[in-house]
């Protein structure tokens, strides 16, 4: 597709909606974002967009804390295994960007909303992260290596473990660091980065940060639940209607 107004537009309002939900309920950058721009572009050139607002972002949210050191001593089990997963599957089934890639990442969305929206949140004892942390990772690694997207069973996972909110946020910073740098080496791989693409996620930077900015002034007039609700049917909406290229 080449760069024009048509394109402009459709990666300002993806990343514009996507930043807007992600400064309000504090999540959901990716999935929105990729979602809404495989409308109108491949599935490989949304998630090549979507690799320096997430990588820009996350970096912020994972510097920010006082939690850096701990974190990592805790989860780098789980780092390394996420890169290992995406290797596996990205390299060995080569899926990333397919059909049946843009099907699958539509069941997770899915997934994601409908467990969001059921307020699910299991409860894991600390003990078991020894074995769970690289688990989790190279499964979420693995999935990601298919459809591009960390939602399942990485963030029902996080949300388990016994983690006050601002170290479970900055937990979530740095492994979507490592997440999206790993996509990136996939992506690489799959020759999804090109002058066009690379110029089209710097572009995408732009209407993030104006959507962040936009909804943290949404979450001060508007119920950040109601918000959140909101954005997971908008959610589900588009994981069904991905879902469909399975049939």
């Amino acid at each position: 597709m080449p760069i024009d107004l048509t394109y402009a537009l459709v990666v300002f309002f993806a990343f514009l909606i996507a930043g807007t939900l992600k400064g309000a309920v504090g999540m959901g950058l990716p999935p929105t974002a990729v979602a809404l721009a495989s409308l109108f572009l491949p599935l490989q050139e949304a998630l090549a967009l979507m690799t320096v607002p997430t990588l820009l972002t996350n970096i912020w949210q994972a510097f920010w804390g006082g939690h850096l050191h701990s974190l990592v001593r805790r989860f780098w089990p789980m780092a390394l295994a996420i890169f290992v997963g995406c290797a596996v599957s990205a390299l060995g089934i080569r899926a990333l960007g397919s059909p049946i890639a843009n099907g699958i990442l539509g069941l997770l969305l899915v997934a994601f909303a409908v467990i969001a929206l059921l307020a699910w949140q299991p409860r894991l004892p600390r003990r078991f992260e020894i074995w769970c942390n690289p688990l989790i990772g190279f499964l979420t690694g693995v999935v990601g290596g298919i459809t591009g997207i960390a939602a399942i069973p990485f963030l029902p996972y996080m949300q388990s473990l016994e983690m006050e909110r601002n170290e479970l946020v900055q937990a979530l910073g740095l492994l979507f660091i490592c997440f999206t740098i790993a996509v990136s080496g996939a992506l690489l791989d799959a020759g999804a980065f090109t002058i066009h693409s690379t110029a089209g996620a710097l572009y995408a930077t732009i209407p993030t940060v104006a959507g962040l900015w936009l909804g943290q002034k949404l979450r001060q007039v508007i119920s950040a639940e109601l918000f959140r609700r909101i954005f997971l049917l908008v959610l589900l909406g588009l994981g069904l209607n991905m879902a469909r290229s399975l049939l």
